[in-house]
This record gives C-alpha cells, sequence and structure tokens, in this order.
C-alpha cells in the first residue's frame, strides 16, 4: 500500500480572479502543509478561518461542479483545483480562499498546474500510502445511462466516452494511460456547456461568472441576431464573439479536437481526489459527471475504511473473507461459549456486515435444549446476529476496543426455519441509523440461502 514519498510544496502561491459559478472575485492561495495533513480548504474571509477538509464525507452539492462544505461553511467548484493536485501527485496541501469559491481561471486546470509547479513540489520524509483496487466496483444510473467501473491496475489509469446527441458534441473518447500525461495532454482541456443550456444556467444562478474566456459553448441550435444581442448582454460578450461558429460560440478553437472529454476526465481526477489518497485503478467511464463521480469516490472511501479496519484488527491475506475468528475476539468482547460468530465475509463499514457460524454438535447448548432433538436456541440465532452486527460500529465510533454494545430494543422478530447440527448461518447486518452512540439495524439470518430467522435491532454504545 505505501510507495513513493509524500509530496507538498516549496513555498506559498496565489491567484486572483471570479469564480465560474457564483461570478464573486476571490484569491487563492496554496501553502506548504506538514505530511500526513493531506489536501484542506481554508476560508480565510471568515472569522476564525474555518477549515473544510477536501473529503467525499464533505460534499454538499452536486450541480455543475462539487461544493464541499462543513457546519455551514462553504467552497464551491473545487475540482479542477483537486485536478492539478492530484494530476501533480501532491499529498499535503493547505489551499486558503477568501471567499466561497475559488477563481476560475480560464475553465480548466491550467493555471493551478502552472502556479503549484512554480511553487516547487518538494518531497518530504514520510511514505505515501495508496488505495490498491482489488476488486471490480461498478456505479450504475440506468435512468441517466451513467456507467463506472473501477478494475484493479498497477497505477492510475482512466478511459472516458461522453455521448451527447448533437452534432457539435457527438461522442467522443480519451484515455489517461499515466498520470505523466496530465500536464501537457489534460490540463488546458475547459469547461464547456451548450448553447441551449447556456440561458437557463445563467437564469438558474449558474455560471454567473462564466465567458468565453472560462468556458467553451458548443452550437447546438440556431439564433438570430436578436437573440445573440440578448445572448451578449447576459454575458458580457464582447461584439467579435457574437458568431455561431461551425461548432463553438464566437468560433473559438479547441484546444485538442476531444476537448470536452479531456475536461471530464479533469473532473474525474478533482472529484476522486476526495477520496483522501491517490488510487491504483482503471476507471472506465461512460456518460458521467460530477454527481457519478462522487458516488465512486464513496464507494472508494468506504474501500480505503475497510482496509483500515483489516489492517488495525490483523485479518488473514488470502483466506476470503475479512476476520477471521482471532480478530474478531479483538473486535468484540465476546468468548466461548458465548461467542457465535466465526467469520466476517463482508464489511461495509457503517452499512453492511456479513458474519458467518458453523454449526457443530458439540455446541453447548444442545445438551440442555430439547436433549435429543437438537435445534439451535432462536434466542441465540439473535445473539449471533447481534454480534455480527457490532462489527458495523467499528469506525463510528472512536476508540471501539473501550466500548460494549447492548440491545436495547427488538422488533419483528421471526424464526422461519430451526437451525441444526451442520448447518452453516449467514448473517446479513444492515445499519439504517446510527446517531449520538444509538444504532438501529436490520438483520437476517440465512442456511443455504434460507431465511431462518429475522429482526429489528435496536443498541446502545457505551464504555467497557
Amino acid at each position: 500500500m505505501t510507495g513513493t514519498k509524500q509530496r507538498t510544496i516549496a513555498k506559498s502561491v496565489s491567484l486572483s480572479g471570479v469564480g465560474l459559478h457564483t461570478g464573486h472575485a476571490s484569491k487563492l492561495t496554496f501553502q506548504p502543509a506538514e505530511i500526513n495533513t493531506g489536501i484542506r480548504f481554508v476560508r480565510t474571509d471568515l472569522p476564525e478561518k474555518p477549515v473544510v477538509p477536501a473529503l467525499v464525507t464533505e460534499v454538499v452539492l452536486v450541480d455543475r461542479g462539487t461544493t464541499l462544505g462543513r457546519n455551514g461553511v462553504e467552497i464551491r467548484t473545487v475540482e479542477h483545483i483537486l485536478a492539478a493536485v492530484t494530476g501533480l501527485g501532491i499529498d499535503n496541501l493547505t489551499i486558503e480562499v477568501n471567499g466561497d469559491e475559488p477563481p476560475a481561471a480560464d475553465g480548466s486546470a491550467k493555471d493551478f498546474v502552472d502556479a503549484l509547479i512554480s511553487a516547487e513540489v518538494i518531497e518530504q520524509d514520510a511514505a505515501r500510502e495508496y488505495l490498491a483496487i482489488e476488486k471490480t466496483l461498478v456505479y450504475h444510473n440506468e435512468e441517466q445511462g451513467v456507467d463506472l467501473v473501477i478494475v484493479p491496475s498497477n497505477e492510475f489509469r482512466v478511459t472516458y466516452m461522453i455521448d451527447y446527441p448533437n452534432r457539435s458534441l457527438g461522442t467522443q473518447y480519451t484515455s489517461l494511460y499515466s498520470m505523466d500525461e496530465f500536464v501537457k495532454d489534460f490540463a488546458p482541456a475547459r469547461t464547456f456547456c451548450l448553447l441551449s443550456e447556456a440561458k437557463s444556467l445563467k437564469e438558474s444562478g449558474l455560471i454567473q461568472g462564466g465567458n468565453l474566456d472560462n468556458a467553451i459553448v458548443f452550437v447546438d441550435q440556431e439564433l438570430d441576431m436578436s437573440e445573440l444581442k440578448n445572448l451578449a448582454q447576459l454575458f458580457h460578450l464582447r461584439k467579435e464573439d457574437l458568431v455561431l461558429g461551425e461548432e463553438t460560440l464566437g468560433n473559438r478553437p479547441l484546444r485538442f479536437p476531444n476537448e470536452p472529454a479531456r475536461h471530464k476526465v479533469v473532473d474525474l481526477l478533482g472529484d476522486l481526489a476526495l477520496v483522501g489518497l491517490p488510487i491504483r485503478g482503471h476507471v472506465l467511464a461512460a456518460r458521467s459527471g460530477h454527481g457519478a463521480h462522487i458516488e465512486l469516490a464513496k464507494l472508494l472511501r468506504k474501500e480505503y475504511e475497510k482496509t483500515l479496519i483489516t489492517r488495525k484488527y490483523g485479518s488473514k491475506s488470502g483466506t476470503g473473507y475479512v476476520f477471521d475468528a482471532q480478530a474478531i475476539e479483538r473486535l468484540i468482547p465476546h468468548r466461548y461459549p458465548m461467542l457465535f460468530v466465526d467469520r466476517i465475509l463482508e464489511l461495509t463499514p457503517a452499512e453492511k456486515v456479513v458474519g458467518l457460524k458453523n454449526v457443530t454438535r458439540n455446541e453447548p447448548f444442545f445438551d440442555g435444549h430439547f436433549p435429543g432433538h437438537s435445534i439451535m436456541p432462536g434466542v441465540l440465532l439473535i445473539e449471533a446476529m447481534g454480534q455480527t452486527g457490532g462489527v458495523l460500529l467499528l469506525n463510528s465510533v472512536e476508540n471501539p476496543e473501550s466500548k460494549v454494545v447492548y440491545f436495547t430494543g427488538l422488533d419483528n422478530v421471526r424464526f422461519r426455519k430451526p437451525v441444526i447440527p451442520g448447518d452453516q448461518i449467514i448473517f446479513t447486518v444492515e445499519m439504517s441509523m446510527f446517531r449520538r452512540n444509538i444504532c438501529k439495524m436490520r438483520g437476517t439470518a440465512r442456511v443455504e440461502d434460507v431465511v431462518v430467522a429475522e429482526a429489528d435491532m435496536s443498541a446502545v454504545v457505551v464504555d467497557r
């Protein structure tokens, strides 16, 4: 998981300009940061200079851009800046902004890349950590026709397709095979929109700072001169820009034949930076956008949290499951004969866990429970289900080793089929709520894919 050294910059550097969506003037300053700081934004225009980490957990809005926020403090349109940071392999950086949106620059990541290079990217005395993709992860949105897949790869790669039903854009592909290509071949690609959307975006409160110097407007409709003049007034266009070119408004030249597809890669890099560490995997994207990028970033962040848990509590590698019996004993306080979980097969922190118990004739409860007619007590089925659910709390509380989980309620308990010696029980527990050390979970127990028990469980986390 570790490889090259962490990186930051040697000195501070600033840029000024107008935000793409708000139209507000602002100044952006990149500052060096210590090892293991990560990337964080600071609103220097507000009292106490609040900090917002560049993490997917802080995303509050996705609407033609990615907005981070914490405690009511927001920073809009962060993706181009974060793409520059990622593309240059910077791990630790403080990004100061004296407004709610950083400058748009020319609508690409190029100016941010140039500024960071001028500040000199330097190595630090600490190893960099990577998230290595070990299994295929998929995000699919049927309604929008969006597909995002990430598969294992020794380095980060992207293959991206866009597909617009008009002549000026149409279907475009691009591939980033190595981050070495980013500065020259992707960072200069600018943000874009369609002529037919420009007016409605402006009227809805977006692209207030948008113009032909920081965005490409692709022509997908005919406009007469009066309509063009209205558009020019709305966007403060120059007289020479009142031209409907074959491809773009103002007949502005493209930097690449497939510049829109390349800019989508820039957006993807910026959004995936919110995972919080560099990724080793190959992303395949079709008809995607910020919303889907963020959903993939959430999936990747959960994978990372899972690796932190398994690393801390010690699962065996290559066994096909997350925690073995010895690791489980480090996770929960129960011991024989009251420990009823043998393995944890799957884990999505704070969401879902799948556990396993092999039921043998040697279980101590069989001697006294229906002697001669061995059936596992239903109350112990629910207890095993609850113990499985307790693993979900590992990344929900601090110092989980010092905590215990007490049942506070059971609802909708159903026993569907007896469990007997020789059965292998699979427990699936999903968390529906966790707040202030109180949680609610839904659990099912299956034998050979047949439900044998189910329950809604409430619990409280307390100190041991």
